[in-house]
């Protein structure tokens, strides 16, 4: 081995060759006892047309390709879709009859293909190389179909995400721009609110699985800080309560999904709590805690750039993470004082669904309880006046 490979450290290698997406497959096939098997392989790639052949990379220390080679000559290629980001993670957990959980059909030679995949193909070993510590496998394509027209699941930077067209992303500006067309009846209201406070005043709309502000009106005379006007946060817990479980918005179930499957029970049990006390009160609070304002601030920026990574997402739900008890404080003593980041009330259309959420921010540091709860109700109150002008607006406006 040269010097130059030896220098080359493992994190720095997976670091570079992880700035490169791929795809995500996962090959299948029968065990010794007919049971159904597989492995995901970011690796899965087409080698020729003529004739026709495809290969992927298992490690040679790979448990589950030993047995797919040993069990049979055939193996299938199943292309996983964008929504099946929980099929992935199943199949690539430890242990045992995994395919118990996962619903799949026979192919025409006898291997499993996943219910919902983008593609599937049918492959013989053609041949097995050694390539370092994992082993070239080419496969003979004898069969191959489309299931299903989506977009499929990809790997980047250790992060799962999807191939978005033009038109999918104008689909959300389309809807980003609906909502900020229905804040707009508002617009004298939070700007009256904000003069009157000299703080931030804004209107936040769900839109897709982040929240989106799309009206702001800041009279705080000490900021210095970008407008957050077009800021998108994430629906993730303990964000965005005030928008789950309605109508035509994330379900709870959907929202706790969001934490992924490492997330603790006793981290499930504190989201499920948080939501079900501002469910109870009506209103969303958080303080602000030991991250600063700025660094809160260059997190949510970078989540809202459309061109950030997995790492700078991860980022931002980190610093989320370090915060997560100092969202929905069971209670705002008034006696007590307060360091307060945000504090939201929903604002409902004519059938009940919450539309938007109405904002304060940049509040003065160590406030009483009793001004905190004094702002509340100049909240809630400029909310109702908010739901009667939106109220009296056209249907199609509205909806």
């Amino acid at each position: 081995m040269s010097q130059t490979e030896q220098s080359i450290a493992n994190d720095r290698f997976r670091s570079v060759l992880g700035s490169y997406p791929t795809g995500v497959a996962v090959v299948t096939g029968l065990d010794q006892q007919g049971e159904a098997i597989g492995m995901v392989v970011g690796t899965f790639t087409s080698v020729s047309m003529n004739p026709p052949l495809v290969a992927f990379l298992p490690m040679k220390t790979s448990r589950t390709f030993q047995n797919l080679r040993e069990a049979s000559d055939k193996f299938s290629i199943n292309i996983l879709a964008a929504d099946q980001e929980g099929i992935c993670r199943t199949l690539a957990s430890p242990g045992e009859r995994k395919f118990d959980a996962v619903d799949w059909h026979l192919s025409p030679a006898g291997n499993p293909i996943i219910n919902g995949v983008v593609a599937w193909i049918d492959c013989e070993y053609a041949n097995v190389l050694e390539g370092g510590d994992h082993f070239i496998v080419l496969g003979s394509v004898k069969d191959m179909g489309l299931e299903r027209d989506t977009t499929p699941l990809l790997f980047f930077q250790r992060g799962y995400g999807s191939f978005s067209t033009g038109p999918m992303v104008l689909a959300s500006e389309r809807e980003t721009l609906q909502c900020a067309r229905l804040a707009e009846v508002a617009r004298n209201e939070i700007e009256s609110l904000a003069n009157e406070l000299q703080m931030e005043c804004s209107l936040v709309a769900p839109v897709g699985n982040d929240a989106v502000y799309v009206a702001v009106a800041n009279h705080n005379p000490e900021n210095d800080n970008p407008s957050h006007l077009g800021v998108r946060v994430p629906l993730t817990p303990p964000l965005g309560t005030l928008f789950i479980g309605h109508e035509n918005a994330l379900s709870e179930d959907e929202w706790i999904a969001r934490l992924g499957n490492k997330a603790s029970p006793d981290t499930v049990a504190k989201a499920r709590s948080k939501l079900s006390s501002v469910q109870a009160r009506g209103w969303s609070a958080s303080l602000l805690g030991n991250l600063s304002a700025d660094q809160l601030e260059q997190a949510v920026t970078m989540y809202s750039n459309p061109q950030r990574t997995p790492e700078q997402e991860r980022h931002f739900l980190s610093s989320v993470s370090t915060m997560f008890d100092l969202h929905e404080p069971d209670e705002l003593d008034i006696n007590e004082k307060h360091d307060m980041l945000h504090l939201s009330v929903p604002v409902r259309k004519p059938n009940g669904e919450v539309a938007l959420a109405l904002r304060l921010s940049e509040f003065p540091s160590q406030l009483s309880g009793e001004i905190v709860h004094s702002y509340l109700q100049k909240l809630q109150k400029t909310a109702v006046t908010i739901e009667h002008l939106i109220a009296a607006q056209p249907e199609q406006s509205v909806h």
